[in-house]
């Protein structure tokens, strides 16, 4: 014998797919609003980035980190790409007691409001022809800058050995996947009408052959830091 339930189903499909409809027509209504009330419509105009002049500063001016000097400037092309190169030494007392007394900054800013990071560490390790070993992910939170996840390892070549730290810088911190990118850039044009910045970092340390990465850690992460900071102070500011 079988037995016919009376109690409802939990949610009709109709009512799931109507609740649906409304949320993204809410979504869309907060982001349509207030050019709605200005009087511009987001169809009108394509979204661009709104820091892009500060992005090319970067190329020819490289940043500035307190309590290091900055010796060198210069482009870098690889793979069809102009990378900046900056050198930094020490320069203040706490600077000057660091394991490092000099290291440098590779600086790949986004090139146009269409450019989108396709994993340009690719592109630096083959040209650097490096070896890798000791991959890790190191977490960093910058002040007034957001949290930053780095890639963290041994790179070495013919001549010479790095700590190398890698990510790409947003406004509101930084994450080594393009992914990441992605949703944030996502969720700025829904809500701003803007593109999402970024700039591909590369910190390398000098290190001596096969030494321990463990004892370059903490200035590495102090450097990411700071490096995530300036560049919120001046390339990611409208």
């Amino acid at each position: 014998m079988t037995s016919q339930s009376n109690s409802p189903s939990l949610l009709p499909s109709r009512w799931v797919n109507l609740a649906l409809v409304l949320v993204l027509a809410t979504l869309a209504a907060i982001a349509i609003l207030p050019a709605y009330l200005n009087g511009q419509w987001p169809w009108v105009n394509t979204p661009q980035v709104a820091q892009i002049d500060q992005l090319r500063a970067l190329q020819t001016e490289g940043l500035q980190l307190p309590g290091w000097q900055q010796t060198t400037v210069e482009p870098v092309p690889i793979n069809r790409q102009t990378w900046t190169l900056a050198e930094y030494r020490a320069d203040s007392p706490e600077a000057q007691s660091a394991l490092v007394q000099q290291f440098a900054v590779l600086l790949h800013p986004q090139p146009w409001h269409s450019n989108q990071p396709q994993l340009e560490w690719i592109d630096l390790a083959g040209a650097q022809k490096w070896r890798i070993e000791s991959r890790r992910r190191l977490k960093v939170t910058a002040p007034s800058a957001g949290p930053v996840t780095a890639r963290f390892f041994r790179a070495w070549g013919d001549r010479q050995s790095f700590a190398v730290m890698q990510w790409y810088a947003l406004p509101n911190g930084g994450h080594p996947s393009p992914s990441h990118w992605f949703w944030a850039n996502q969720w700025s044009q829904l809500i701003q009408r803007r593109l999402t910045p970024w700039v591909a970092v590369s910190l390398l340390l000098p290190i001596e052959p096969l030494g321990t990465m463990d004892a370059y850690q903490p200035l590495a992460e102090n450097l990411a830091g700071l490096i995530q900071q300036q560049l919120t102070a001046a390339a990611f500011n409208t």
